[in-house]
Parts: C-alpha cells; structure tokens; sequence
C-alpha cells in the first residue's frame, strides 16, 4: 500500500482525494447541524404560537380585563418569523392604556388581519422603506388601534369597497378578511375605517372601540 501511495500515478491521487473527501464530509455535517438548529428554533416558534392561539381560544365572546399593547405585541410575535425574512420593520408607538375590558377573541381576530393585510401589502413593495407602524391611544372614552404600512396602498375609487363582502384587491384573496375585521369592530360598538394616499403610498386602519377601563387590575399569566 505504501508502494502504491507513493509510486504509483493513481495511488498518488488517494490523499489529496481523501482530503477533499474529508472537507467535503465535514461541510455536510456543518450545513445539517444549522438545519438541525432552525429546524428546532421553527418547532419552538410553532409551539409559542399554539401556546398563543390556545390562550385566546379558550376566551371566545367573553368580556374581560385586557392590557391592548400586549394583545398587539402577542399579534406581532405571530408573525416575526415572516417579518424578519421580508426584511419588515415593525415600529411600536404605544399609547399608555389602563387595563380595558373588551372581547379579546375578536379584538385579535381584527389586528392579526390587519397585520397580515399589511404585511402582504409590503410583499409587493419592492422598492423604498418596508414598515408596519402600531399605535394605541385613548382619545377621552374612545379606544384608537392603528396599523399602517408603507405598502402598495390602495386607490381612490376602491377605498369606499374594502369592507365589502368578496372585494379584495389581491389575485389570490378571498374578501372575506377585511369584511369580517368590520363586523366584528360593530359588534364591539365600534368602528373600522381605513385611508391610503394611493397606489404605493401605503395604508392606514384605524379601529375604534369603547374605552371601558376594568375594575381591577389584570391576574398574572
């Protein structure tokens, strides 16, 4: 064998193949370890969004104590994964809000639309800033949620239709999300209402609900 590694023209070739076989190998075992890694990082996103869901879920149609700024930050964190891989930034100007009560099944039902409305809207953004701003803010027994972006926006003669059952401005949409997002807000006695400067120059809804502030102060976990 020593013969042939070092005499023979094919037998020369084996180290320098076994050394290309090594880095080869090792590379492999590199790439699966970080595949490994945000296999396991996705598995734990997925279970904080369960664990997320699961803890509205189980509170559907009820009237009770609900700090807003974390009902926002709870929609955001479904979604970070999405936002950091389209490079979204999410900007927070909260509002300070005592303790309201407030359906919080259909309060979340209406930001996560309107979140993911916004973020679908920046998906065609291809140039400029890719923001999505959140403000909260009581304006005397009024409740003020904000959610903008600086998406495609929406055109003039289509904004009097946004809320309408099966209208949607997307090849792939429904018309059903923002038609419900509105039912909802009348339910709670408030309101939805949107503005845009246009084509590409972004979208703003506004919700607008009661601001019933709660007796006692929300229970930990």
């Amino acid at each position: 064998l020593g013969t042939y590694l070092t005499n023979d023209n094919k037998g020369k070739l084996v180290p320098r193949f076994l050394k290309v076989l090594s880095d080869h190998l090792e590379n492999d075992q590199e790439l699966l370890l970080k595949e490994a890694k945000a296999l396991t990082e996705s598995v734990d996103h997925i279970k904080a969004i369960i664990c997320t869901q699961q803890s509205y879920a189980t509170s559907g149609g009820l009237i009770e104590p609900l700090d807003v700024n974390e009902l926002l930050d709870d929609s955001i964190g479904l979604n970070g994964a999405s936002f950091d891989k389209h490079r979204i930034e999410v900007v927070k100007d909260y509002g300070d809000l005592p303790i309201v009560l407030v359906d919080r099944q259909r309060l979340l039902q209406i930001v996560i639309n309107l979140v993911k409305n916004a973020k679908e809207a920046l998906h065609e953004q291809l140039e400029g800033e890719r923001k999505i701003l959140l403000r909260t803010w009581a304006a005397g027994d009024r409740l003020r949620i904000e959610i903008a972006d600086t998406g495609v926006g929406i055109e003039p003669d289509k904004l009097n239709m946004i809320f309408s059952h099966g209208f949607t401005t997307k090849a792939t949409g429904h018309g059903f999300g923002l038609h419900s997002c509105a039912n909802a807000a009348t339910e709670m006695d408030g309101s939805l209402r949107v503005t845009s400067g246009g084509r590409m120059k972004g979208a703003t809804f506004q919700l607008d609900l009661p601001l019933t502030v709660a007796l006692v102060p929300i229970c930990a976990g």
